[in-house]
């Protein structure tokens, strides 16, 4: 179940309180701070480690093969951190005298010069731009995060480079896909040993889910990573996500990933090199240049054919890149390799040459899985998109896939985080991604998914469940506990106020006694709330909650109108006391309630689509096609062609449609008051005109 990010939220707002002070954009932002996280990991980690590298390194000193203390750490902690770096002893230990930005930068040198293999470059140049003050404030925020381990500081650095991406908008999504969309196509793709690439990789997210694709599921594996990237700074901040991740890559910074100059030298061998590519290119780009793809084979194999332009002759540029980056991503793969990438809807349906370069992926046998997502899921593209997912292996004739083709729609499953922003929950994702197992034939994979499911509602229904993240560690201890603590804690609320009452009898105005009297629904609360039990309790949520503000306006009249300002008896009654302690025991039941609900829908979604635990076409959701199917359907890779009746998605949430129909009514009454006005102007005009005529006679 994902939690509130409260850490991070209050980081980001720290952080971005400070930057608003410097005026700089977000993007000259994202660099610096970013660059700042990781040398504060790299001070937790090397401190965390320190001793037991030193320790090595004294016993190694006795030895035949003496090593010197940099090579230690470089062999134990996996790089070495300066004294000029270190985040504690230099950055926090700053002079009035001293330059903050200047310090930063020489930091930022001195890391880089003691770990010249590490393969990164910090960012150095924007902090210039910061006022000193800013910068250390900024310093000071950053001086928080004590985390070591680099996985969850890479949850971290990923949440801040989401915000960055959020924050920039059409800019940021250049460099960013949403996390949960990056999940989904590792979920499908399973990415275990080899080669992976992504010739568009932007801060390296496909790279990093990949690798805990691997770590998640106990995998011996390893992946070699490549990745191109057009913008040195993205790929700069590519190379530190990594490093933080624990990640060794080639990220290589090229003009065009879309030209057959980027695959000379030691990317030559590119075609049938990789076992994986994942991406997220940029869509329905136009004007690439027939120079540049020079009839290289990784683009005209599955690509589009120039347009003709009359008298033999054809265009110079490509209309429309996206089918050029389908065929690098199909050839890019050796002969048991696997692609997912994100594409625009329109390319599943284009027609033309892009029409004949989709016919030829199908026939081949190429194209193994179709997922149709949600609008509202990318910071750029608001419209839905669709994830693509090749198998070179199905090209074998006797492969048993080789004349299928799964297609999902996705449309309706989403959740909502923000109006105009939608993620994939971790079950939804491995939701999806059992339906793509099932039709593989991998059904051990959707009875252990089926079997966490229900040990995760039995622990959380049943069990004792402790949270190590709070301080001190909380615990929840089953669904009947929970309920009867609240019951109870309502039950005692009430009592302690009927007993405050009796107390207060003799004390009350005329006023209170009046509104007491005015109001019997009061001592009916009481009552009600007196007899309550763990079984007579709602099992809703907002039944739950309306016994919390029964129970708060029970209080709160009592306090307003009853009491008199020269009661005692209400300080030694601690009525509020008793509310706030009932508002802790609603929530912590709310919360295991919450779970229970959770992995019980989880179970009901698998159970009512796939009852069997086998494959099977759902009407709204999936569809095995032939390639005799797809054909009739011209080639179309559209899961809406195949899957039958779904929700169709305009692209708003809810509140967006509200807002549309509002401002469609208000539109309209204008337009109508406008033609009225229009038909009374007509109306007079053709009236002088009558009285003109008829004076001319």
């Amino acid at each position: 179940m994902p939690r509130p990010k409260v850490f991070e939220d209050n980081l980001w707002a720290a952080a971005d309180r400070l930057r608003a002070k410097s005026n700089l954009k977000a993007s000259e932002y994202a660099a610096p701070l970013l660059g700042l996280f990781f040398l504060r990991y790299a001070t937790n980690r090397f401190e965390k480690l320190r001793a037991e590298a030193e320790g090595q390194n004294a016993a190694k000193q006795t030895g035949r093969n003496v090593e010197e203390p940099e090579q230690t750490y470089v062999r134990v902690i996996g790089f070495v951190v300066p004294e000029a770096a270190h985040y504690d002893n230099t950055l926090l230990q700053l002079g009035p005298n001293d330059s903050a930005p200047e310090k930063v930068i020489e930091a930022m040198e001195a890391f880089e010069e003691a770990n010249p293999d590490a393969g990164i470059v910090l960012p150095k140049a924007d902090y210039r731009k910061i006022p000193d003050d800013v910068l250390r404030g900024i310093l000071r925020e950053i001086a928080g995060l004590k985390i070591t381990e680099g996985d969850v500081f890479g949850k971290i650095y990923e949440y801040f480079l989401g915000k960055f991406a959020l924050s920039e908008g059409q800019k940021g999504g250049e460099f960013f896909t949403p996390t949960s969309v990056v999940r989904l196509i590792v979920e499908i793709l399973e990415p275990h040993t080899g080669r992976i690439l992504d010739p568009a990789c932007g801060t390296g997210g496909m790279f990093v889910q990949s690798a805990k694709f691997v770590r998640s599921h106990e995998e011996a594996g390893h992946l070699s990573i490549y990745g191109q990237e057009q913008k040195a700074e993205t790929s700069m901040l590519a190379r530190l996500n990594l490093f933080v991740n624990g990640l060794k890559s080639d990220i290589r910074n090229v003009n065009s990933s879309l030209a057959s100059g980027a695959y000379e030298d030691d990317y030559a061998d590119t075609a049938g090199k990789f076992d994986f590519v994942m991406a997220n290119p940029p869509f329905n780009v136009d004007g690439v240049s027939a120079a540049d793809i020079d009839g290289h084979s990784l683009f005209t194999t599955y690509g589009p054919a120039l347009a003709a332009k009359g008298k033999g002759k054809t265009a110079e540029t490509y209309g429309n890149a996206n089918y050029l980056w389908v065929s690098l991503f199909a050839m890019a793969l050796n002969e048991t390799g696997r692609a997912g990438f994100v594409m625009a809807n329109s390319a599943s349906d284009a027609r033309g040459a892009e029409a004949e370069a989709r016919a030829k992926l199908v026939q081949d046998g190429m194209v193994d899985v179709m997922v149709t997502i949600a609008s509202n899921f990318f910071y750029t593209v608001t419209l839905p998109v669709t994830l693509w997912f090749l198998d070179r292996a199905k090209t074998d004739a006797a492969h048993p896939r080789h004349d299928q083709t799964l297609f999902i729609d996705a449309r309706r499953v989403y959740n909502q985080i923000t109006r105009k922003l939608r993620e994939f929950t971790d079950a939804q994702q491995q939701n999806l991604a059992a339906i793509v197992w099932l039709y593989r034939g991998e059904t051990g994979k959707f009875k252990a998914l089926r079997q966490q499911y229900a040990a995760a509602l039995t622990t959380w229904r049943d069990t004792t469940v402790t949270d190590p993240d709070f301080e001190p560690a909380r615990s929840y201890y089953g669904l009947a506990q929970h309920r009867a603590t609240y019951a109870t804690a309502l039950a005692e609320l009430a009592q302690q106020t009927a007993d405050w009452l009796e107390n207060a009898q003799l004390l009350l105005s005329p006023e209170a006694q009046a509104a007491l009297a005015a109001n019997a629904t009061w001592a009916e609360s009481i009552v009600t709330l007196a007899e309550l039990t763990a079984d007579t309790l709602p099992t809703d949520k907002a039944g739950l909650l309306s016994l919390s503000q029964q129970a708060e306006a029970l209080v709160t009249f009592a306090d307003k109108e009853l009491r008199t300002a020269k009661d005692k008896s209400w300080t030694a009654a601690n009525l509020r006391g008793g509310l706030r302690q009932l508002s802790e025991e609603r929530d912590l039941l709310l919360f295991v309630l919450e779970r229970v609900n959770y992995f019980t829908a989880q179970l009901a979604w698998l159970d009512d689509h796939f009852p069997d635990g086998e494959y099977r076409d759902v009407e709204g959701l999936c569809y095995r096609a032939s390639r005799a199917d797809i054909a009739e359907q011209q080639y179309s890779l559209n899961p809406g062609r195949y899957v039958g009746v779904a929700l169709e998605d305009d692209g708003r949430t809810p509140e967006e449609f509200k807002e549309f129909v509002q401002t469609q009514a208000e539109q309209l009454a204008s337009l109508h008051a406008e033609a009225d006005a229009l038909q009374e102007q007509i109306a007079q005009d053709v009236r002088i005109l009558f009285m003109d005529v008829t004076r001319g006679e």
